[in-house]
C-alpha cells in the first residue's frame, strides 16, 4: 500500500517496522474529523465536549505492563487529570473491526468486551542431565501440570452462568537442548473474562493453585499479574436512548446488535467506570470484499476501508447532538444504581 510504513524503531528494547494494525490511526483520524464539525458548529451544541486523544492503549514502546501497566492508557489519562476540568459526564467510544462491512454499526448494552489481565509465571528448579532426572528438580515438568491445570480454574472453579473465562499461556521459554533438564522455565499468558466475579474468583485462586502445583514438584513459581482493563459494559439507559442516533447514522438495517461480547478487551473499560458509557464497532471491511476472507486486526495484511471514516465521523457528531435529548434520564439511571 502506498501508506504503509517504511520506519523503523525500538520496542521493548527490540528493534521493529512501525506499525500497529489495529486501527487506532483511523480512530484518531475519526475524532479529529468530529471535533473540526463539531468547533465549526458550536451554536448547536448544548454543552461542553471533550475529545479524547489516548495514546499506549495496548502499551508503551519502553513500558513494562506488568511493573508499570498504570502509566499507560485510559489509565494514565484519567490519572493525569484528562477529564478532571471540564468533566464530562458520559462518554462515547468506537473501533474499526475487520470482517464487518463498512457503513454498519454493532453494538449490544452490558458487556460488549472482555475482561484481561496479563499473566507472567516463573518456575525455578534445579539443573540436571536428562538421564538422571531424579538428581535435580524439574521445571519443564512442574510446567507442564499448571498449564494443564490452569484450565480448571474455568471448568471446575468457575461459576459459568455468570459468565465465561479464558487463561491462555501463548510463550514459553525454557532449556536450550534436549538432553538437560533447565533450571529455570518462564510463561507468559492471558487471562480474559466478560463477567467481573468470574475474573475476581481466577484471580484470587491462580496464584494459589500454581504455589500448591510447584510444592507437589520441588520446584519454585513466581506468580505475576498484571491488570490491563475490566470488562468493557455499555451502560444499558444510554445505549437504548441512544439507538434511534445509531439508527440516523445509516438506517435500521445498518445497525446491528451483537448476540456476544467480543473475545478483545480495551481499556476504554476504565471510563465506563466513572460515567456512563457507550462503545460500538464500526464495519471497516469494503462492501464488495469477503468479510469471512479480510485480513483481521492486529495482522500484517489488515486495511479500513475509507468509507469507514465517514461512518465514525457522523456517529461522534450524532452522539454529542442527541444526547442532550436524553441526559437527564441516562444521568438519573446512573445515579441510582451507584447510590451508595
Amino acid at each position: 500500500m502506498p501508506f504503509a510504513s517504511k520506519q523503523k524503531a525500538i520496542y521493548q528494547g527490540k528493534e521493529s517496522y512501525v506499525m500497529h494494525a489495529c486501527g487506532h490511526d483511523a480512530h484518531t483520524a475519526m475524532l479529529l474529523g468530529a471535533a473540526k464539525v463539531l468547533a465549526a458548529n458550536k451554536d448547536k451544541i448544548a454543552g461542553t465536549v471533550v475529545f479524547v486523544f489516548q495514546p499506549a492503549e495496548e502499551g508503551g514502546a519502553d513500558i513494562d505492563n506488568f511493573t508499570h501497566g498504570d502509566q499507560i492508557g485510559s489509565r494514565k489519562m484519567i490519572a493525569d487529570g484528562a477529564l478532571n476540568n471540564p468533566k464530562p459526564e458520559v462518554i462515547f467510544g468506537m473501533h474499526v473491526m475487520a470482517g464487518m462491512p463498512s457503513g454498519n454499526i454493532f453494538y449490544k448494552d452490558g458487556a460488549i468486551l472482555n475482561s484481561a489481565d496479563h499473566l507472567r509465571i516463573q518456575v525455578n528448579g534445579s539443573q540436571v542431565h536428562g538421564s538422571m532426572p531424579w538428581a535435580g528438580k524439574d521445571p519443564i515438568y512442574a510446567s507442564a501440570q499448571m498449564v494443564t491445570n490452569l484450565q480448571s480454574l474455568i471448568s471446575r472453579k468457575a461459576d459459568l452462568t455468570k459468565g465465561m473465562g479464558v487463561v491462555s499461556i501463548g510463550s514459553i521459554q525454557g532449556g536450550t537442548t534436549g538432553n538437560v533438564i533447565p533450571d529455570q522455565v518462564n510463561m507468559v499468558g492471558t487471562i480474559r473474562s466478560n463477567s467481573e466475579d468470574v475474573r475476581q474468583g481466577i484471580l484470587k485462586d491462580l496464584p494459589k493453585m500454581l504455589e500448591h502445583n510447584a510444592a507437589a514438584n520441588d520446584v519454585k513459581v513466581k506468580v505475576e499479574i498484571a491488570p490491563y482493563a475490566p470488562v468493557t459494559t455499555n451502560d444499558k439507559t444510554l445505549t437504548e436512548l441512544m439507538r434511534p442516533t445509531l439508527v440516523s447514522v445509516h438506517g435500521e438495517d445498518k445497525l446491528h446488535v451483537l448476540d456476544n461480547n467480543a473475545s478483545a478487551s480495551e481499556d476504554f473499560a476504565y471510563y465506563g467506570q466513572l460515567m456512563p458509557s457507550l462503545f460500538v464497532f464500526v464495519g471497516a471491511t469494503p462492501a464488495d470484499q469477503d468479510p469471512a476472507k479480510a485480513a483481521p486486526n492486529h495482522n500484517p495484511n489488515f486495511i479500513v476501508d475509507d468509507a469507514t471514516l465517514k461512518t465514525g465521523v457522523e456517529s461522534h457528531v450524532r452522539f454529542i447532538l442527541d444526547y442532550p435529548k436524553v441526559a437527564e434520564q441516562v444521568q438519573a439511571n446512573w445515579k441510582q444504581k451507584n447510590k451508595g
